[in-house]
């Protein structure tokens, strides 16, 4: 039987926000409709992907039936993350190799058989070395200045007693692949502090999941400004990020989460990244200097005493590789 193909997009979500997001933003930029496909796991999720090719066995027979059973089939298919890519070429496969896929992030399988893969610079493959490879600066977002807006009008508010310029000091804390000190988040939140007093402007400060409640302490109690401090425990339901986006007029983040730098600078709002001992791994840091050599951020270092309203350029990665993937549907 033929396979039908629809002009939509399948996204696949393998359950993390971060993975997700990236797909959806891709996937608007692009501008077919698209649907979600909710991935639930087995557990044999934990199996390597060179044992599972195109097969459907870390998914729950549920989930597994529902893929099996489909008699149409979308016009591309985004993965993000190694977890999905092996679904997603069982689906290219079940299309009769019609249906395109667009692996974000590294599948941990030969790129050959995706129609593009997409990966971030700092990964630090080339591509020179593999024709159907895209790097980008930072990860993907979803973030738009019409999202910004409804947010902002949202949370209105909560920003509307504020007159001075606006700082947004946003905090990450320890991961896999680095380690973030007590004294440095001492160091942040007296750094800040101070600059804040200096240009007459109030910190807007949320942490994140990864903060934890020691580094969330250490800041508070080295506050000496004018500040909000958004706690994520506390507003996780109901969390401003996106509104402070639109709100503040300068970024310090630090330099552990790529996701969050990645949208500060597609605002075009000067950016500046704080990064020392542990806090991030080596391709962190390289995406890091990425930005910093084009101009999209600066280095938050322990002599500032004001932030510059500098020219950042604005990334736009999600914009640029959606006109390539729209290139290759039409191919």
């Amino acid at each position: 039987m033929t396979s039908q193909l629809r002009d939509e997009i399948w996204i696949l979500d393998d359950g993390r926000p971060g993975t997700i997001s990236q797909s959806i933003g891709l996937a608007e930029e692009i501008g077919f409709d698209y649907k979600i496909i909710k991935l639930d796991y087995s557990f044999f999720i934990l199996l390597p992907n060179f044992f599972l090719s195109s097969s459907l066995i870390r998914l729950k027979n549920s989930c597994a039936k529902k893929l099996q059973e489909q008699t149409h089939f979308p016009r591309l298919i985004i993965s993000a993350g190694r977890r999905c890519a092996t679904i997603a070429l069982y689906l290219k496969k079940k299309s009769q190799n019609k249906s395109k896929v667009i692996q974000i992030m590294n599948p941990n399988l030969d790129f050959k058989k995706f129609d593009l893969v997409v990966l971030p610079k700092h990964d630090g493959l080339s591509e020179k070395d593999f024709p159907n490879l895209v790097t980008s600066i930072g990860a993907l977002t979803k973030i738009n200045e019409k999202i910004i807006a409804q947010e902002q009008k949202k949370f209105a508010p909560w920003f509307c007693d504020i007159k001075k310029n606006k700082i947004a000091l946003l905090v990450g804390g320890s991961s896999k692949g680095g380690e973030f000190e007590l004294e440095s988040a001492i160091k942040l939140a007296k750094n800040s502090s101070e600059i804040a007093k200096n240009m007459d402007a109030t910190l807007l400060i949320l942490n994140s999941r990864r903060t934890g409640d020691a580094l969330t302490n250490a800041i508070k109690s080295n506050l000496d400004c004018d500040f909000k401090f958004f706690d994520w425990e506390e507003i996780k339901n109901n969390n401003p990020y996106l509104a402070i986006l639109g709100e503040a007029d300068f970024f310090v983040i630090s330099g552990d989460s790529v996701s969050m730098i990645s949208e500060c600078c597609s605002t075009g709002k000067p950016t500046y990244i704080f990064d020392e001992k542990n806090i991030s791994s080596k391709k962190h840091r390289r995406f890091h200097q990425n930005l910093f050599d084009e101009n999209f951020a600066r280095i938050f270092s322990s002599d500032l005493s004001r932030l510059e309203k500098f020219s950042s350029k604005r990334l736009q990665e999600t914009k640029r590789i959606a006109l390539i993937v729209s290139e290759q549907i039409r191919s």
